[in-house]
């Protein structure tokens, strides 16, 4: 069958590629009628439906779930372009009838997730109360491609030390330096000063291979004269991090604003280290080539004005 856009425009519904596309996130037929609210027997006509019109089996069915075809891949990456579009559109509309309102998808790092992105929501909810905002935690390797297809609106994070990827635009807004921390009842919690050797053969919390904070870290254990520790985990998780320095004698790498609040509150002490070490630039991330809904740019604005507080960090 050949296609084009008005045979398309009159047999395809957008319910039924919504519907498509909540199979896909869910993994199964049941998983996503209870998602959608609708009954099973009512998602799996949809599919059959969309699987009819184009002549394609869109998933390969087990007792397991749902697996996406090739063709189903192949809508699937169209259908994600639309949802997007459709979520701007629904935005923008009540944007229009009743001021600033609609959703914000954020992904952030470790680097912002503990103290500007929270004052930031903080603001944005001062300005624009009606506007949900999701927050999202990861990498940048995950959300970049997220951002890129657009089921992330923004990412909020350390930004990379050097991009050439057109489809991104990096906003830097403030720098931000290293610090080791350790939980309040560690045996170096109330040292004066604490030397390399005396770190060598601890248990250190470190950002994953694959992250930009690592390239940081690297170049912290460079400037202590100290090689990479052996015994690690590997989180960029910081609500998992505060957990492990609580309950061990851990030591964490953290970027200084993250920690300092943790620090006021009596939690966490920041090590007495004779080494400044930079982040990095931390700020925020767009894609090029689409326009930030009003929810979103209230967001940026937020973030703007909260980093003017934050204190320039050190090479």
């Amino acid at each position: 069958m050949e296609h084009s856009k008005l045979s398309l425009a009159r047999r395809l519904k957008l319910q039924q590629l919504a519907i498509f596309d909540q199979v896909v996130e869910s993994g199964s037929i049941l998983a996503a009628s209870k998602a959608l609210f609708m009954t099973q027997p009512a998602v799996s006509k949809s599919i059959h439906e969309l699987e009819n019109h184009f002549g394609q089996p869109l998933f390969v069915r087990s007792k397991r779930g749902v697996r996406l075809t090739d063709f189903g891949q192949l809508l699937r990456r169209h259908c994600i372009a639309l949802m997007t579009d459709l979520r701007y559109l629904a935005d923008d509309l009540n944007a229009w009838s009743s001021g600033v309102s609609g959703q914000v998808i954020v992904g952030t790092l470790i680097s912002a997730s503990a103290r500007l992105l929270p004052k930031a929501v903080v603001r944005l909810r001062e300005m624009a109360p009606n506007v949900v905002v999701d927050v999202r935690v990861g990498s940048n390797d995950v959300m970049f491609p997220e951002l890129a297809r657009g089921q992330l609106d923004v990412v909020v994070g350390l930004l990379p030390a050097s991009s050439s990827d057109p489809a991104f635009q990096h906003v830097p807004l403030y720098q931000e330096r290293l610090c080791a921390v350790v939980g309040r009842r560690h045996p170096l919690a109330t040292e004066s000063t604490v030397e390399p050797r005396q770190l060598a053969e601890l248990d250190w919390i470190l950002p994953t291979p694959e992250s930009q904070a690592m390239r940081s870290a690297e170049q912290f254990f460079k400037r202590l004269g100290m090689g990479m520790p052996r015994r690690v985990v590997e989180s960029v998780s910081i609500t998992t991090n505060i957990g492990l320095l609580l309950e061990s004698d851990m030591v964490a790498l953290m970027p200084f604003t993250a920690a300092e609040q943790f620090v006021h509150q009596g939690t966490l002490s920041v090590l007495p280290l004779r080494i400044q070490t930079s982040f990095g630039a931390v700020g925020y991330t767009l894609a090029l080539g689409r326009t930030p809904t009003p929810a979103v740019e209230r967001l940026l604005m937020a973030l703007r004005e909260v980093s003017e507080d934050f204190p320039a960090g050190e090479e």
